[in-house]
This record gives structure tokens, sequence and C-alpha cells, in this order.
């Protein structure tokens, strides 16, 4: 199996690409780059770093291996369980686990530590751009020149235009998104802790009336799947009824935005773990225990 090449193909198109059970390849872009020391011009690119963190199977690599290679799913997940668990021997072992055009990882002291390769530009906006060499006004001869490096002068803010120009627009949109967003986010705290604080007067208060309401769904989920794309949890949810698992459901998203997918949901850890044993030897190696209130 191909597994460096699906890798950094992925990592093309996506800014996150998780290894289930390993970590994740993140990456972040950079804008570009002057060094004046040196008279050289970097492209925008893209910084590939490593989170051992983010381990939750979103299913984007097995979806692509599956794609690629013509297999199932739940083929393509059992390849990549093996695989990870190679990688996770070796790294015990003191290995250097190398993924090929992308970077190595080792483990020391219970740190991962990730060395990114500088071969590719994942940044595919810089495709066939590559470092660009200066040449170093002298200063002496500046007014002999001076057409001369007023040329070179705005050829080279010209050429840097069009490195960091689309970048430009693209975040600064994203900065008023986000700064929208966390403005919301703020607003809606405070009102809320306004409303929790605040202390209400009534004068002939109702006498309390208990209900006792049966949870429909139990905490304990069985998970098939995390999905980025909203209508692949559809997919998925089809899928697993359509071959006898009449109680999957949705149950919203994650921390990273994924939208899961359970076989079913329980309300005890025993029989959680119970289903969870069968559905492991019988349908999905992958498959895992979320404790999680979704009702």
């Amino acid at each position: 199996m191909k597994f460096d090449k699906y890798i950094k193909n992925l990592l093309y198109r996506y800014d996150c690409v998780v290894l289930p059970n390993l970590g994740a390849f993140v990456a972040r872009n950079v804008s570009a780059k002057i060094d004046e020391s040196n008279n050289i011009i970097t492209p925008p690119s893209k910084l590939i770093s490593f989170n051992a963190k983010i381990k939750e199977n979103d299913g984007l690599l097995a979806n692509h291996i599956a794609i690629v290679e013509n297999i199932s799913r739940e083929k393509a997940g059992k390849k990549i369980h093996k695989k990870i668990l190679f990688y996770n021997r070796s790294l015990n072992n003191g290995g250097l686990v190398k993924f090929k055009d992308v970077g190595s990882l080792s483990l020391k002291n219970d740190k991962y530590i990730f060395n990114p390769s500088d071969k590719i530009n994942f940044l595919s906006n810089s495709f066939g751009l590559s470092e660009l060499s200066t040449s170093k006004v002298d200063k002496s001869s500046a007014n002999k020149n001076y057409k001369f490096n007023t040329y070179y002068k705005y050829a080279a803010i010209l050429i840097i235009a069009l490195f960091i120009g689309s970048n430009i627009i693209t975040n600064y949109l994203n900065d008023i998104n986000a700064s929208n967003q966390i403005s919301y986010r703020q607003a809606e705290k405070e009102i809320e802790d306004k409303i929790q604080k605040a202390t209400f007067v009534i004068d002939n208060p109702l006498p309390i009336i208990k209900l006792h309401l049966n949870k429909k769904y139990g905490d304990f989920h069985i998970v098939a799947g995390s999905f980025r794309v909203k209508e692949n949890s559809y997919s998925k949810l089809e899928q697993l009824k359509s071959v006898g698992y009449k109680d999957a459901r949705k149950i919203g998203q994650n921390n990273f935005d994924l939208y899961q997918v359970s076989y079913a949901s329980y309300n005890t850890r025993a029989e959680a773990k119970n289903a969870l044993s069968n559905i492991r030897s019988e349908h999905n190696i992958n498959a895992w225990l979320l404790y999680k209130n979704v009702n």
C-alpha cells in the first residue's frame, strides 16, 4: 500500500490528515518571505506539523484509499489499522518513521518529534514557483543606474504581489469571519452569565412539580465514523441501517466539527462495551466507544 503517497496527495487538498490512534499532519499557510541578507524571495507555502492529540478517525484517509484502490472503506480501515500498529511499534522501540516528501517522526521521552521535509510545497496556489534570487543594489552607483534600479524595484514588487496577492484577500476574509465568530461567542457568553447571576423575586411561587422523564437514548455510543462532509455522515447512516443496524443514528458534531454516526446508544458502559466487542469482530475493527450526552 502506497501509504506515504496517499498522505502526500491529501495534504495538497486538506489542512488536516488524521492517522487514527497515532496523530495528525496539520498544514498551516505561510505567506511569502523576503530574506534581505541573502537576497532571496520565498513563495507562499504550507507548513506541515504533527499533532499527537488529534487521533480521532474522521474517515478521510480510509475514504481516499477505498476510492484509489477500489476497495470497501472497511477493508481500507483494516489496512490503515495494520499500518498504524507498525508505526507505533517502531516509534516505541526508538525507531524513526519516515513519510516520503512529508517528513520524519520519532518518539523521545513520550514526546513526538516531527521534522518536516522541504522538498515539496503543498500549497497548490504556489505550484511551479520556486525561490527567487535578486541582485544586491550597489549604493555607490545608485545615481548612475537609477532607471535600471527603479525598474528592478517595481519588478520585484510585482513578483511579490503575485506571490502573496491571492492569500491577502483569503486571509482577510478568514480574519473577519473568525473575529465575528469570537465576538458572537463572547456576547452569547456574557448574556448567559448575566441570566445565570440574575435574581428573580416571586411573591407567590408556584408549587414545585417534579417530572421523571425517561431518556430516549443512553449516553454511551458506539461510533462508526466521523466526517467533515455532512452528506457523508448521511451515507454512513443509511449504510448501517441497510446492513441491519436499525438503531444507528447521528450524534451531532465533536470538538473538531466532525459529524459523528453511531451504531447504537446504550444506558450503561457494560452494555456498550459488550456491543462494541461484537461490532469490532463482525463489522468494523475501527469502531470505538464514546460517552456523550446528545439527548
